[in-house]
Formats: structure tokens, sequence, C-alpha cells
């Protein structure tokens, strides 16, 4: 069920009364519909394709198809690739090569054994096969490996598995895959597509530190459907998110961004996909696939009907951010930094994200900022304790989690402040300042952090049971400060602090971005860097938020309707009430 009257009102427009879509595309970004290998078939019957493709024009302004040559074992036939796509391009439409290297995808994924040599024969003949059809090949997020064959086990000898996978598939990568299309084809460029489980690539042999390098260019999924009822439980921000760290892994050279309809409760998940996506700026969105876009029924004549509940929805959502995308400048947020092959408090970014805290994760070290977030992946950098003492001594701030603090603890942490993760846990739903007390609606796991008494200071506590032990806390070291954030055992707990206590969280991680917001979790703050912003709700009712601008005598503009609002000035700040529908953005201007 669509929760947005306009949506619905557009939804029931567009399908009794199909639109035409101008030609030329969107202003601020290309689309392109992904047809899988059973698609590329049906293409014999162009009469089949080109009903498809007319219905998807009705609301969506298609630049490219991308055509897969491969899946599960089956090959598309050369002759209905040729006459497919010389048809897409007599209707102004580009195409691109598709490979999904998977054998069996209904199989758990079974991948390829890229240990036998018969295998790695099969690839090549695939890319050989594609790379003379197409000037452009994109490989779906399947080019990895799960195999642990006796000739993987072999080969792997006393090595990891991650850096066997790793060392592997980078030399498949440069050695069969693109050596075989540039041989084949000097002029194709190569595209691989990255899965939406960034923190685990490096288990299964996706090696993000030297792919981008040998590749032309990469792409990012990000489907995040529903964050509870599927076996991922990715939280809704990472569709921007994961977008934002594939840029910073290869700058300039992330294509786009790559939605999906499925697993989802409600029809607002899909439509948040695609805006979450394009809140990062990509060049480019896939929308995947051809036959989930669109359905074929029979009406009471016998006629062939085609609809669908996703289509109109796209369209939608595609024409409205292209209405104001260009006047965001860049993204910016607090920088992550996450080493590359590292993981730790998996995906934590992204629940920090939902509270309205903006994180930019970034393969480097953020020298330059004067504020960064470390989460525990950080520990995979043996020089961090280092790198954090750099930072403070030039008078920056840093922000550690208690899963990093834990990790960290004798291997030098120690030198900045005497202070431990424990094993011991708290049960807490009363927080505080020292001044109010604020309670959460259910009780809340975290570690017990001891420290030092007058060398570290809480900032915010949790009470246990006539105890208390730190939620955030402050350590000084050199010029600077060394917060801790502690984390709950169940990420989602974060969800359930209460509005105040997450205000305090936010005032310190963003004290140097000139906006913030305080409302309660599961509404986002995307920040750009031309005083431009979106604000974003993830819940299923109205909600009032304020919004903290840190100069006196703004104003704000809506850029989405068009409408100048006024705040209240005091303190260095201006202050502005405003109401978000369920599930809807609003995107503001700094005047």
């Amino acid at each position: 069920m669509i929760r947005m009257a306009g949506v619905i009102l557009f939804l029931l427009v567009t399908n009794l009364q199909p639109r035409a879509v101008l030609a030329g595309g969107y202003e601020n970004f290309n689309v392109a519909i992904y047809a899988r290998v059973y698609e590329t078939q049906k293409m014999s019957d162009l009469n089949w394709m080109e009903k498809r493709i007319d219905y998807l024009q009705q609301h969506i302004k298609i630049d490219k198809v991308y055509m897969e040559t491969y899946r599960d074992m089956i090959l598309a036939d050369k002759e209905t690739i040729i006459k497919a796509k010389k048809l897409l391009e007599k209707k102004g439409i580009r195409v691109s090569g598709g490979i999904t290297l998977v054998m069996h995808e209904a199989n758990r994924f079974k991948t390829f054994c890229y240990s036998n040599g018969e295998h790695l024969e099969e690839v090549k003949k695939i890319v050989e096969y594609t790379a003379e059809l197409f000037d452009e090949v994109m490989l779906d997020d399947f080019f990895f490996t799960s195999c642990k064959c006796e000739l993987c086990i072999k080969n792997k000898g006393d090595k990891s598995w991650t850096d066997f996978r790793l060392e592997l598939l980078k030399d498949v990568s440069e050695n069969i895959i693109l050596k075989t299309a540039r041989e084949t084809n000097p002029d194709v460029k190569m595209i691989i597509k990255y899965p939406n489980w960034y923190e685990h690539y490096q288990y299964l042999g996706y090696n993000l530190e030297h792919e981008p390098e040998l590749f032309d260019m990469i792409y990012t999924g990000t489907e995040t459907r529903d964050p509870e009822y599927t076996h991922q439980h990715l939280q809704q921000y990472q569709s921007y998110s994961i977008m934002r760290y594939l840029e910073n892994v290869s700058p300039g050279k992330n294509a786009g961004g790559w939605i999906d309809p499925y697993a989802r409760r409600c029809l607002d998940r899909y439509g948040e996909q695609i805006s979450l996506t394009l809140f990062a700026k990509p060049k480019e969105v896939t929308l995947f696939c051809l036959q989930s876009l669109v359905e074929e029924m029979e009406n009471n004549e016998g006629s062939a009907v085609y609809l669908s509940n996703v289509t109109p929805l796209a369209g939608y959502v595609l024409a409205k951010a292209d209405n104001f995308i260009d006047k965001l400048g860049n993204p910016t947020g607090i920088p992550a930094y996450k080493p590359y092959h590292s993981s730790g408090e998996d995906f934590l970014h992204n629940y920090l994200g939902m509270l309205g805290i903006p994180v930019d994760i970034t393969p480097d070290f953020p020298y330059k900022s004067n504020m960064i977030l470390l989460t525990e992946s950080a520990k995979y950098d043996t020089d961090i304790v280092k790198k954090i003492k750099t930072q403070l001594t030039d008078g920056k701030n840093v922000v550690i989690t208690s899963g990093l603090l834990g990790a960290l603890q004798g291997k030098g942490i120690e030198d900045i402040a005497e202070l431990r993760c424990t094993d011991k846990k708290a049960l807490a739903h009363r927080f505080s300042n020292f001044r109010t007390v604020f309670e959460s609606e259910k009780d809340i796991l975290i570690p017990q952090i001891i420290y030092p008494t007058n060398d570290c200071w809480e900032l915010v506590t949790a009470y246990s049971e006539g105890n208390g032990y730190p939620l955030l806390l402050q350590a000084g070291y050199g010029n600077s400060i060394m917060y801790v954030l502690t984390i709950p055992d169940n990420f989602g707990d974060l969800y359930n602090l209460p509005e105040s206590i997450l205000t305090m969280i936010k005032n310190i991680l963003m004290k140097d971005m000139y906006v913030s917001i305080e409302s309660r979790s599961r509404i986002s703050l995307f920040v750009y860097d031309n005083n431009t912003f979106i604000v974003h709700s993830f819940l299923p009712h109205r909600e009032q938020v304020k919004v903290a601008i840190k100069e006196e005598e703004v104003k704000l503009r809506n850029l989405t309707i068009n409408r100048i609002l006024e705040g209240v000035s005091h303190n260095g700040k201006t202050e502005f009430s405003i109401t978000i529908s369920p599930h809807s953005y609003q995107v503001f201007k700094v005047e």
C-alpha cells in the first residue's frame, strides 16, 4: 500500500491514461533497463519486446537497455540479440551487454569454480561472445566465488579463504575476463557491478582495492528492500551510503546505481530505493529487470493488457528528482573510515544514517576532516591508533564506537585513555545528561564501558538498576577530544533512543555541519556543500522535525514546492519547524 496521497493519485491516473514521455531523457541522469537472458531470449519475438518497451516508455524516459547474454548456463541466441539491438537503437535507445557469471542461481547462487580450467574456458567463451556484440558490457553482481571444492581447498593451501579468493579473482579479472574482452573488441568498456553487501565483499573475492583500477567503470547495487523481513536486513539509508562509498573508492568511475522491486512490504520501499540512489547524484540508474517491470494480463475480450504496480511509481520518483537534482551541490557528511577488505560492526554506518547523522564512508583515512567516525572495521588498519593520535594532536576530533574500543584494547588505545569495553552488559531504558532523564519505550542492552574518573567524562549516561554506564563519553588528548559512542548489542535499538538523547549525540558528531535536525529516529538528513539538504522520513506517520541552521537571520526555500520558510533566530542559530509526511522527503536551500 502506498501512503502518499499524491503518489496514489499519480498511479491511478497513469494506469488509466498512459502518458507519452518526451524524447531526450532526464536532465540530470540516465535511466537503463536490465533484461536478463530469459527476457533476451524472448526478444526473438520482436513484438513481445516492443510492446513491453512501449509500455515502459509511457512512464519512464529510457536511455539504455542492458541485454544479458548469459546466466544459469543459458547463452542467448546471437541472431536474436542482433535483431533486438537493432530495433532498440532505432527507437533511440542505446544497448549494452550484460553477463551474470552464475551457474545455478536458484541453488544458492552456485558460482563458477575459478580454480577449474574447464570453467575458466567457459568464462572466456562467454566474455568473447559478448564483447563481439557490444562495446559496453556489465558484469552483474555474481562475479564472486563461494566454491570450496577439493581443487579450491588444495589451491588455497595455508591462506585464508579471504586472501585466496581476493588473489584468485583479481587474477581472473585481469587475465581471463578483461584480457579476453579487450583482445576481442579493443573498443569495449567493461563494468563490474558490486552487490549491496559491501561489508563482506572480500570474503567471496570481490577485490574493491584493485578491481576498480582494472575495470573501466564500476556499478553499485543499491537494493535495500525491506530492512526486517529479508535475509540481509539492510537499512534504508544504505541505498544512498553505498553509492557514496563506491564513489569515494573510485572517484568519477561509479557509473550508476541498480535497484530492483523485490522483497518489500509496501510500494514506498521501492520508490525510496530509487530516491536515495538519486540523492547520491549518480550518472545512471538501472531498473532490474524487464520481466519484473511489466505484467501482461488478459482483458475480457482476450486481448493483452500491459500493467505494473512499480513502473508508474518509478516514473513518478524519477521525474520528481529530476526537477531538483541539479540544484544540489556535492554530497557531504561525516567521514567514516573503512579500510579495504575490512569488516566489523557490520553495516552500522547505515543505522547511524537512519538517526539523522549524515555518514560518508571512505576507504582512505580522512586526515583533512575536523570530525571523523571510526567503527570497528577501522581495526583492519594496523596503524589506526597512530592515526587517531595524529588527528587529536592536530586539534581534530575523533568519534570511535564501543566495538572499535574493544578491538583496540591492548593495541595502544590505552595511550590515549585507559578505558575498557568489558564483556559485561547493562540493560537500560533511562538516559541522562546529568540534568534531565529521558526514557525509551524499550530496554536497550549495551556493553559496560569502564573509565578512570575525571580522566574521562560521561556526556550521556544509561541508567541501569542503581548504576550507570556511558552511552557517550569523552577523553581529552593533545589538543582535542576522542569521543566513544556505545553501540547497543542490537544495532536496531539505536532507533529506540529518546529524541533528546539522539540530539545530544548529533550535537557532538555534527558540530562542524551547517545544518542538523532534531527528530525521532528513522528520519535521515542528506547534506550538500552548497547550502542545500534533504530531510527524508521512513516513518509510517506524519512527524514534526526541527531543522537548525548554524547562522542567524536566514530563510529556507523548499525546492520541491518553491516556498520560503521563516524561522526563529537565537544563540547563533535559526530554527525551523517542518511537518514531513510518511515515507516522503523535502528538499531545502538555505538563503
